[in-house]
């Protein structure tokens, strides 16, 4: 990971953005902080509640106090009774005192250009407000969010970058929902690596070998993701081990578009998604950036609560390069 997060650090400085970091009371987050402005990455904006941060304000750090989110109370309640009519600017005042919500509020209103959070808030937090207040990107229906994996030196897949989708966000996708997170997560991998993608819709078959319904929506999602981007590369329904080697894709997949070759990989729910990740983590030796939350129509990613200060400088640096 570390040669891929060099290059996407030199990117992310030839134009740096600036990102909110809500979880300032979170020791990790103020670390990072200070890497953050070290390295150079990004303007950094954090939300003061009351509590000493002990980092000084200057070009690229910015601290606002969380009294400042009542200017947005008016607007927040006209979100909020969108569902619930009743909703009203008290009960607003008294929300927007939380730093996430209030920092989805500035990042709507032209403040920064994305919001990093997660350290602390569940993901169902950050991914509730943020299509709440910062709602999905034209022409888009699907929120999801990928992991991107590399691998140590003497690994066997050392020169390859993968990635995995969905592993947090969407339980259950239909066969469009899963066509979107196909081309999302194909469009952001080329950003950030580079590399062309190769996407294999995954399933316990290999273009027919077992017969169930559960196969039905990989199989229209391949078709549907065909006809949305013909230029893609892509195959399906695809088993993982003819999606990713050589030799058991000429035995299963012969005349396949994906040789072993595949390097990004749609799981057909967030079942299987979820533990694939961690076991490639956890068993195989992968190094996880993520979740890398995609579909909203400005940047709002996600943390894991078990993330170190060097994974927020990572995804801010990723949040600075979608």
């Amino acid at each position: 990971m570390a040669e891929l997060f060099k290059k996407l650090e030199l990117a992310a400085k030839k134009k740096p953005k600036t990102v909110i970091l809500p979880e300032s009371y979170d020791p990790r987050v103020r670390n990072a902080v200070k890497l953050i402005l070290q390295k150079k990455l990004a303007k950094v904006l954090l939300i003061s509640t009351g509590r000493s941060l002990n980092l000084p304000e200057g070009d690229n750090l910015d601290i606002i106090d969380i009294h400042f989110s009542k200017q947005f109370a008016k607007e927040y309640t006209k979100i909020r009774r969108k569902k619930n009519p009743k909703f009203s600017n008290s009960q607003s005042e008294i929300a927007l005192s939380d730093p996430l919500i209030f920092s989805c509020m500035l990042l709507k209103n032209g403040f920064a250009d994305s919001v990093v959070a997660g350290s602390v808030y569940q993901t169902s937090a950050v991914i509730r407000n943020a299509i709440q207040i910062i709602g999905l990107k034209k022409n888009n229906k699907t929120v999801s969010s990928f992991f991107l994996f590399t691998f140590p030196k003497g690994h066997k897949f050392t020169h390859r970058v993968l990635a995995y989708a969905d592993c947090g966000v969407l339980p259950n996708p239909a066969a469009s929902q899963l066509s979107e997170i196909a081309i999302q997560t194909s469009l952001n991998y080329k950003k950030l690596t580079g590399n062309t993608p190769k996407i294999a819709f995954l399933s316990f078959s290999t273009k027919g070998s077992a017969k169930d319904e559960s196969l039905d929506k990989v199989i229209e999602a391949y078709k549907l993701t065909r006809k949305r981007m013909p230029g893609l590369i892509c195959d399906g329904e695809i088993q993982f081990d003819a999606a990713i080697v050589p030799h058991v894709a000429a035995i299963k997949n012969p005349g396949g578009k994906i040789r072993g070759d595949a390097n990004v990989f749609i799981f057909p729910d967030l079942n299987s998604g979820n533990i694939a990740y961690k076991i490639t983590e956890r068993i195989g030796g992968g190094i996880a950036a993520g979740p890398i939350v995609q579909g909203l129509a400005k940047p709002v990613m996600d943390l894991s609560r078990g993330c170190t200060a060097e994974d927020i400088v990572n995804m801010v640096t990723i949040t600075c390069l979608i």
